[in-house]
Protein backbone atom coordinates (compact mmCIF):
# COMPACT_ATOMS: atom_id res chain seq x y z
CA UNK A 1 0.00 0.00 0.00
CA UNK A 2 2.59 2.19 0.87
CA UNK A 3 4.66 1.86 -2.39
CA UNK A 4 1.25 2.50 -3.99
CA UNK A 5 0.78 5.79 -2.40
CA UNK A 6 4.23 6.99 -3.14
CA UNK A 7 3.69 6.25 -6.50
CA UNK A 8 0.89 8.20 -6.57
CA UNK A 9 2.09 10.62 -5.43
CA UNK A 10 5.42 10.98 -7.62
CA UNK A 11 3.21 11.18 -10.72
CA UNK A 12 0.78 14.06 -9.27
CA UNK A 13 3.54 16.21 -7.94
CA UNK A 14 5.37 15.50 -11.68
CA UNK A 15 2.38 16.52 -13.52
CA UNK A 16 1.21 19.09 -11.54
CA UNK A 17 4.61 21.28 -12.35
CA UNK A 18 3.74 20.09 -16.32
CA UNK A 19 0.82 21.85 -16.42
CA UNK A 20 1.57 25.13 -15.10
CA UNK A 21 1.04 27.67 -17.79
CA UNK A 22 4.29 29.50 -16.57
CA UNK A 23 6.29 26.53 -17.31
CA UNK A 24 5.46 26.60 -21.21
CA UNK A 25 5.20 29.86 -21.25
CA UNK A 26 8.97 30.07 -20.09
CA UNK A 27 9.91 27.72 -22.90
CA UNK A 28 7.86 28.85 -26.15
CA UNK A 29 6.99 32.77 -25.48
CA UNK A 30 9.66 35.95 -25.50
CA UNK A 31 8.86 39.27 -24.31
CA UNK A 32 10.99 42.38 -24.15
CA UNK A 33 9.84 45.88 -23.56
CA UNK A 34 6.81 45.26 -25.94
CA UNK A 35 7.84 43.62 -28.18
CA UNK A 36 6.48 39.67 -27.96
CA UNK A 37 7.63 36.99 -29.85
CA UNK A 38 5.98 33.43 -30.07
CA UNK A 39 6.50 30.45 -32.29
CA UNK A 40 8.85 32.67 -34.61
CA UNK A 41 6.59 35.67 -35.37
CA UNK A 42 7.11 39.26 -33.73
CA UNK A 43 4.71 41.52 -33.14
CA UNK A 44 5.71 45.09 -31.82
CA UNK A 45 3.06 47.05 -29.60
CA UNK A 46 2.69 50.20 -27.84
CA UNK A 47 -0.32 49.82 -26.67
CA UNK A 48 -1.39 46.44 -26.22
CA UNK A 49 -5.02 45.75 -24.77
CA UNK A 50 -4.64 42.49 -22.52
CA UNK A 51 -7.82 39.97 -21.88
CA UNK A 52 -7.35 36.50 -20.33
CA UNK A 53 -9.81 34.16 -20.01
CA UNK A 54 -10.52 30.89 -18.42
CA UNK A 55 -8.88 28.67 -15.00
CA UNK A 56 -5.14 29.58 -16.36
CA UNK A 57 -5.85 32.98 -16.94
CA UNK A 58 -4.13 34.63 -13.61
CA UNK A 59 -0.83 32.94 -13.82
CA UNK A 60 -0.61 33.69 -18.01
CA UNK A 61 -2.05 37.18 -17.29
CA UNK A 62 0.53 37.85 -14.32
CA UNK A 63 3.39 36.02 -16.82
CA UNK A 64 3.00 38.89 -19.40
CA UNK A 65 2.13 41.81 -16.71
CA UNK A 66 5.59 40.89 -15.29
CA UNK A 67 6.99 41.85 -18.74
CA UNK A 68 5.36 44.35 -20.10
CA UNK A 69 2.71 47.24 -19.79
CA UNK A 70 -0.69 47.47 -21.26
CA UNK A 71 -3.32 49.65 -21.58
CA UNK A 72 -6.05 47.69 -20.16
CA UNK A 73 -5.90 44.61 -18.40
CA UNK A 74 -8.98 42.17 -18.01
CA UNK A 75 -9.30 39.33 -16.17
CA UNK A 76 -11.39 36.21 -16.08
CA UNK A 77 -11.35 33.68 -13.33
CA UNK A 78 -13.33 31.19 -11.50
CA UNK A 79 -11.58 32.19 -8.31
CA UNK A 80 -10.86 35.85 -6.33
CA UNK A 81 -7.51 36.82 -6.24
CA UNK A 82 -5.49 39.65 -5.97
CA UNK A 83 -4.08 40.74 -9.04
CA UNK A 84 -2.89 44.29 -10.95
CA UNK A 85 -5.93 44.24 -13.27
CA UNK A 86 -9.60 44.16 -13.36
CA UNK A 87 -10.49 40.88 -11.84
CA UNK A 88 -13.72 39.25 -13.45
CA UNK A 89 -14.81 36.12 -10.80
CA UNK A 90 -17.35 34.21 -13.14
CA UNK A 91 -19.12 31.78 -12.84
CA UNK A 92 -18.44 27.58 -14.48
CA UNK A 93 -19.44 25.19 -15.69
CA UNK A 94 -22.48 27.23 -16.57
CA UNK A 95 -22.28 31.03 -16.97
CA UNK A 96 -23.30 33.48 -14.12
CA UNK A 97 -23.84 37.27 -13.48
CA UNK A 98 -19.87 37.37 -13.70
CA UNK A 99 -19.69 35.62 -16.92
CA UNK A 100 -22.19 38.33 -18.47
CA UNK A 101 -20.08 40.95 -17.00
CA UNK A 102 -17.16 39.79 -18.64
CA UNK A 103 -19.06 39.69 -21.94
CA UNK A 104 -19.95 43.00 -21.49
CA UNK A 105 -16.79 43.95 -19.92
CA UNK A 106 -14.45 42.44 -23.09
CA UNK A 107 -16.80 44.06 -25.79
CA UNK A 108 -16.63 47.76 -23.98
CA UNK A 109 -12.90 47.38 -24.04
CA UNK A 110 -12.54 46.23 -27.55
CA UNK A 111 -15.27 48.75 -28.75
CA UNK A 112 -14.01 52.09 -26.47
CA UNK A 113 -10.11 51.70 -26.01
CA UNK A 114 -7.22 53.29 -27.73
CA UNK A 115 -5.03 49.62 -28.54
CA UNK A 116 -3.14 48.43 -31.36
CA UNK A 117 -2.68 44.79 -30.20
CA UNK A 118 -4.70 42.46 -28.57
CA UNK A 119 -3.49 39.66 -26.73
CA UNK A 120 -6.03 37.12 -25.74
CA UNK A 121 -5.40 34.83 -23.69
CA UNK A 122 -7.24 31.28 -23.24
CA UNK A 123 -7.76 28.60 -21.50
CA UNK A 124 -10.01 26.00 -20.28
CA UNK A 125 -13.53 26.75 -18.60
CA UNK A 126 -13.74 30.18 -21.16
CA UNK A 127 -17.29 28.71 -22.87
CA UNK A 128 -18.90 29.24 -19.44
CA UNK A 129 -16.45 32.43 -17.31
CA UNK A 130 -17.44 34.69 -20.80
CA UNK A 131 -20.84 35.17 -22.13
CA UNK A 132 -22.59 37.49 -24.07
CA UNK A 133 -26.14 36.73 -25.56
CA UNK A 134 -29.82 37.60 -26.99
CA UNK A 135 -30.41 35.04 -23.85
CA UNK A 136 -30.98 36.10 -20.54
CA UNK A 137 -29.29 34.37 -17.88
CA UNK A 138 -31.98 32.03 -16.90
CA UNK A 139 -32.37 30.51 -20.75
CA UNK A 140 -28.64 30.46 -20.55
CA UNK A 141 -28.00 28.42 -17.45
CA UNK A 142 -30.86 25.78 -18.36
CA UNK A 143 -29.56 25.38 -21.66
CA UNK A 144 -25.74 24.88 -20.55
CA UNK A 145 -27.17 22.84 -17.68
CA UNK A 146 -28.80 20.68 -20.44
CA UNK A 147 -26.00 20.28 -22.36
CA UNK A 148 -22.99 19.41 -20.04
CA UNK A 149 -25.05 16.79 -18.59
CA UNK A 150 -26.44 15.04 -21.48
CA UNK A 151 -23.33 13.18 -23.05
CA UNK A 152 -22.81 15.33 -25.94
CA UNK A 153 -18.90 15.76 -26.91
CA UNK A 154 -17.01 18.88 -26.08
CA UNK A 155 -17.42 19.53 -29.61
CA UNK A 156 -21.11 19.16 -29.99
CA UNK A 157 -21.75 21.06 -26.55
CA UNK A 158 -19.54 24.21 -27.97
CA UNK A 159 -21.10 24.20 -31.42
CA UNK A 160 -24.36 24.76 -29.64
CA UNK A 161 -22.80 27.44 -27.88
CA UNK A 162 -21.20 29.59 -30.53
CA UNK A 163 -24.22 29.91 -32.25
CA UNK A 164 -26.69 31.08 -29.66
CA UNK A 165 -23.55 33.55 -28.35
CA UNK A 166 -22.82 37.14 -29.65
CA UNK A 167 -18.76 36.58 -28.54
CA UNK A 168 -17.95 32.69 -29.34
CA UNK A 169 -16.92 31.49 -32.66
CA UNK A 170 -14.84 34.43 -33.73
CA UNK A 171 -17.49 36.98 -32.95
CA UNK A 172 -14.98 38.68 -30.23
CA UNK A 173 -12.58 38.93 -32.82
CA UNK A 174 -14.57 40.97 -35.24
CA UNK A 175 -15.43 43.50 -32.21
CA UNK A 176 -11.61 44.28 -32.75
CA UNK A 177 -10.47 47.00 -34.14
CA UNK A 178 -6.65 45.83 -34.39
CA UNK A 179 -4.93 42.68 -34.79
CA UNK A 180 -6.16 39.90 -32.48
CA UNK A 181 -3.29 37.41 -31.33
CA UNK A 182 -4.05 34.22 -29.17
CA UNK A 183 -2.34 32.07 -26.70
CA UNK A 184 -4.27 29.02 -25.98
CA UNK A 185 -3.92 26.48 -23.71
CA UNK A 186 -6.02 23.33 -25.06
CA UNK A 187 -8.86 21.51 -22.97
CA UNK A 188 -9.89 19.43 -25.46
CA UNK A 189 -9.47 16.47 -27.99
CA UNK A 190 -7.74 17.61 -31.16
CA UNK A 191 -6.76 20.91 -29.80
CA UNK A 192 -9.40 22.66 -32.56
CA UNK A 193 -9.03 26.21 -32.15
CA UNK A 194 -12.41 26.75 -32.56
CA UNK A 195 -13.65 24.18 -30.20
CA UNK A 196 -11.29 25.76 -27.28
CA UNK A 197 -13.16 28.30 -25.10
CA UNK A 198 -15.78 28.11 -28.51
CA UNK A 199 -13.01 29.46 -30.00
CA UNK A 200 -14.07 33.46 -29.59
CA UNK A 201 -10.91 34.84 -31.67
CA UNK A 202 -10.09 31.97 -34.43
CA UNK A 203 -13.17 31.18 -37.66
CA UNK A 204 -16.01 28.41 -37.23
CA UNK A 205 -16.40 25.85 -39.17
CA UNK A 206 -19.21 24.80 -37.64
CA UNK A 207 -22.87 25.64 -38.90
CA UNK A 208 -26.17 26.84 -37.28
CA UNK A 209 -27.67 23.92 -39.17
CA UNK A 210 -25.58 22.00 -37.25
CA UNK A 211 -26.51 23.68 -34.29
CA UNK A 212 -30.23 23.19 -35.09
CA UNK A 213 -29.80 19.31 -35.18
CA UNK A 214 -27.84 19.19 -31.95
CA UNK A 215 -30.84 21.15 -30.25
CA UNK A 216 -33.97 19.35 -31.85
CA UNK A 217 -31.98 15.96 -31.13
CA UNK A 218 -32.21 16.73 -27.00
CA UNK A 219 -35.50 18.18 -27.65
CA UNK A 220 -34.42 21.95 -27.04
CA UNK A 221 -35.80 23.34 -30.27
CA UNK A 222 -37.40 25.78 -28.43
CA UNK A 223 -33.78 27.88 -28.16
CA UNK A 224 -33.46 27.61 -32.04
CA UNK A 225 -34.57 31.64 -32.41
CA UNK A 226 -31.37 33.19 -31.06
CA UNK A 227 -29.22 31.27 -33.04
CA UNK A 228 -26.97 33.18 -35.42
CA UNK A 229 -24.40 32.58 -38.05
CA UNK A 230 -20.88 32.68 -36.90
CA UNK A 231 -17.65 34.05 -39.19
CA UNK A 232 -15.71 31.80 -41.64
CA UNK A 233 -12.88 33.81 -42.00
CA UNK A 234 -10.90 36.76 -39.68
CA UNK A 235 -8.04 38.00 -41.17
CA UNK A 236 -7.03 40.16 -38.43
CA UNK A 237 -6.73 37.07 -35.88
CA UNK A 238 -3.51 35.01 -35.15
CA UNK A 239 -3.84 31.76 -32.86
CA UNK A 240 -1.02 29.76 -30.95
CA UNK A 241 -1.18 26.57 -29.02
CA UNK A 242 0.66 27.13 -26.11
CA UNK A 243 0.78 23.72 -25.29
CA UNK A 244 -1.76 20.58 -24.46
CA UNK A 245 -2.07 17.53 -23.11
CA UNK A 246 0.30 15.92 -25.92
CA UNK A 247 3.12 18.29 -24.58
CA UNK A 248 2.61 17.35 -20.78
CA UNK A 249 3.24 13.34 -21.25
CA UNK A 250 6.11 14.17 -23.79
CA UNK A 251 7.83 16.46 -21.69
CA UNK A 252 7.03 14.31 -18.49
CA UNK A 253 6.60 10.81 -19.42
CA UNK A 254 8.39 9.95 -22.31
CA UNK A 255 9.88 6.94 -21.46
CA UNK A 256 6.02 5.63 -20.59
CA UNK A 257 3.83 3.99 -23.44
CA UNK A 258 2.32 6.87 -24.38
CA UNK A 259 -1.09 6.22 -26.15
CA UNK A 260 -2.73 8.96 -27.00
CA UNK A 261 -4.23 12.30 -25.35
CA UNK A 262 -7.25 12.33 -27.43
CA UNK A 263 -9.51 9.72 -25.42
CA UNK A 264 -13.44 9.76 -25.93
CA UNK A 265 -16.33 7.98 -25.05
CA UNK A 266 -17.72 6.80 -21.98
CA UNK A 267 -15.72 6.88 -18.93
CA UNK A 268 -17.17 3.24 -17.90
CA UNK A 269 -15.82 1.71 -21.01
CA UNK A 270 -12.42 3.82 -20.34
CA UNK A 271 -12.08 2.05 -17.43
CA UNK A 272 -12.85 -1.04 -18.55
CA UNK A 273 -9.75 -1.00 -21.85
CA UNK A 274 -7.62 0.29 -19.24
CA UNK A 275 -8.78 -3.03 -17.10
CA UNK A 276 -8.00 -5.54 -19.92
CA UNK A 277 -4.24 -3.67 -20.57
CA UNK A 278 -3.28 -4.24 -17.05
CA UNK A 279 -5.31 -7.68 -17.35
CA UNK A 280 -2.56 -8.90 -20.47
CA UNK A 281 0.41 -7.38 -19.31
CA UNK A 282 2.20 -10.48 -18.73
CA UNK A 283 1.61 -10.72 -22.74
CA UNK A 284 2.33 -7.22 -24.05
CA UNK A 285 5.04 -6.24 -21.90
CA UNK A 286 2.85 -2.29 -21.54
CA UNK A 287 3.97 -2.01 -17.70
CA UNK A 288 3.95 2.15 -18.02
CA UNK A 289 0.85 3.08 -19.74
CA UNK A 290 0.43 7.38 -20.33
CA UNK A 291 -3.26 8.63 -22.18
CA UNK A 292 -5.48 11.51 -21.65
CA UNK A 293 -8.35 13.04 -22.98
CA UNK A 294 -12.01 14.02 -22.22
CA UNK A 295 -14.34 10.64 -21.69
CA UNK A 296 -17.68 11.46 -20.79
CA UNK A 297 -20.69 10.48 -18.43
CA UNK A 298 -24.16 10.32 -19.20
CA UNK A 299 -25.77 11.20 -16.44
CA UNK A 300 -29.24 9.03 -16.58
CA UNK A 301 -31.72 9.38 -12.83
CA UNK A 302 -29.64 9.44 -9.67
CA UNK A 303 -26.45 10.98 -9.23
CA UNK A 304 -24.21 11.82 -6.00
CA UNK A 305 -21.15 12.62 -5.60
CA UNK A 306 -18.65 11.95 -8.62
CA UNK A 307 -16.85 12.76 -11.68
CA UNK A 308 -15.30 11.30 -15.16
CA UNK A 309 -12.56 10.00 -13.06
CA UNK A 310 -14.11 8.62 -10.48
CA UNK A 311 -15.82 6.62 -12.93
CA UNK A 312 -12.75 5.41 -14.67
CA UNK A 313 -11.10 4.27 -11.72
CA UNK A 314 -14.36 2.20 -10.76
CA UNK A 315 -15.18 0.49 -13.65
CA UNK A 316 -11.20 -0.21 -14.00
CA UNK A 317 -11.79 -2.24 -10.61
CA UNK A 318 -14.78 -3.95 -11.60
CA UNK A 319 -12.91 -5.71 -14.38
CA UNK A 320 -9.31 -5.75 -12.95
CA UNK A 321 -7.21 -9.64 -12.59
CA UNK A 322 -4.15 -7.77 -12.34
CA UNK A 323 -2.14 -6.22 -9.74
CA UNK A 324 -2.06 -2.88 -11.78
CA UNK A 325 -2.17 0.62 -10.31
CA UNK A 326 -4.02 3.25 -12.52
CA UNK A 327 -3.99 6.49 -11.71
CA UNK A 328 -6.33 9.16 -12.52
CA UNK A 329 -6.25 13.08 -12.78
CA UNK A 330 -8.20 16.19 -13.47
CA UNK A 331 -5.43 18.79 -14.15
CA UNK A 332 -7.79 21.29 -12.87
CA UNK A 333 -7.71 19.71 -9.86
CA UNK A 334 -11.55 19.25 -9.96
CA UNK A 335 -13.49 15.86 -11.37
CA UNK A 336 -16.81 16.22 -11.82
CA UNK A 337 -19.09 17.78 -8.53
CA UNK A 338 -16.25 16.76 -6.06
CA UNK A 339 -13.43 18.65 -4.57
CA UNK A 340 -11.40 16.02 -5.51
CA UNK A 341 -8.69 15.95 -8.42
CA UNK A 342 -9.02 12.20 -9.37
CA UNK A 343 -8.62 8.71 -7.97
CA UNK A 344 -6.38 5.51 -8.05
CA UNK A 345 -7.39 2.12 -8.31
CA UNK A 346 -5.54 -1.14 -7.70
CA UNK A 347 -6.94 -4.82 -6.63
CA UNK A 348 -7.39 -5.33 -3.27
CA UNK A 349 -8.07 -1.70 -2.47
CA UNK A 350 -11.04 -1.76 0.06
CA UNK A 351 -14.19 -1.58 -2.43
CA UNK A 352 -16.50 -4.34 -2.79
CA UNK A 353 -18.21 -5.38 -6.10
CA UNK A 354 -21.35 -4.20 -4.88
CA UNK A 355 -20.25 -1.55 -3.52
CA UNK A 356 -18.77 -0.77 -7.01
CA UNK A 357 -21.95 -1.46 -9.27
CA UNK A 358 -24.03 0.78 -7.22
CA UNK A 359 -21.58 3.77 -7.17
CA UNK A 360 -21.49 3.38 -10.96
CA UNK A 361 -25.19 3.19 -11.10
CA UNK A 362 -25.76 6.12 -8.76
CA UNK A 363 -22.91 8.44 -10.09
CA UNK A 364 -21.67 8.14 -6.60
CA UNK A 365 -18.16 7.23 -6.93
CA UNK A 366 -16.50 9.57 -4.35
CA UNK A 367 -18.52 7.86 -2.05
CA UNK A 368 -16.90 4.91 -2.24
CA UNK A 369 -13.42 6.24 -3.09
CA UNK A 370 -13.23 8.75 -0.30
CA UNK A 371 -14.46 5.49 2.12
CA UNK A 372 -10.94 3.90 1.37
CA UNK A 373 -9.08 6.31 1.00
CA UNK A 374 -8.43 6.40 -3.06
CA UNK A 375 -8.96 10.33 -3.94
CA UNK A 376 -6.54 12.48 -4.70
CA UNK A 377 -6.95 15.97 -3.38
CA UNK A 378 -4.75 18.77 -5.25
CA UNK A 379 -7.10 21.80 -5.02
CA UNK A 380 -7.24 24.66 -7.84
CA UNK A 381 -4.80 24.10 -10.07
CA UNK A 382 -5.20 27.29 -12.17
CA UNK A 383 -4.52 25.34 -15.29
CA UNK A 384 -6.59 22.98 -17.59
CA UNK A 385 -5.46 20.73 -20.09
CA UNK A 386 -7.87 17.83 -19.74
CA UNK A 387 -7.49 14.61 -17.31
CA UNK A 388 -4.62 12.13 -17.46
CA UNK A 389 -4.49 8.57 -16.88
CA UNK A 390 -1.39 6.64 -16.15
CA UNK A 391 -1.26 2.93 -15.53
CA UNK A 392 1.23 1.30 -13.62
CA UNK A 393 2.66 -2.42 -13.58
Amino acid sequence: MRRKEEAVGEIVSKLLTLVRPEYWLDKRVNVVNKVVQINGRVYTTSKPLLIAVGKSAVPMAKWFMDRMEFVRKIVVTPVNVDLDAEVIVAQHPYPGPGSLEAGRRVIEALETEDYDLVLFLISGGASALMEYSEMDLEELVELNSILVTSGLSIDEINTVRKHVSLLKGGQLAMKSKSKVVTLAVSDVPGDDPSVIGSGPTVPDSTTKEEALEILERLGLKKFSRYLRETPKSLPNSEFFLLYDAMDVLREGFRDWTILTSEVRGEARSLGEFLSSIANNVNVTGLKRVALAGEPEVRITGKSGKGGRNGEVCLSFLEHLRSDSLLVAVASDGIDGNSEYAGCFAYRGAGPTREEVVRALDEHDSYSVLEKYGLVIKTGYTFSNVNNFYFLLS
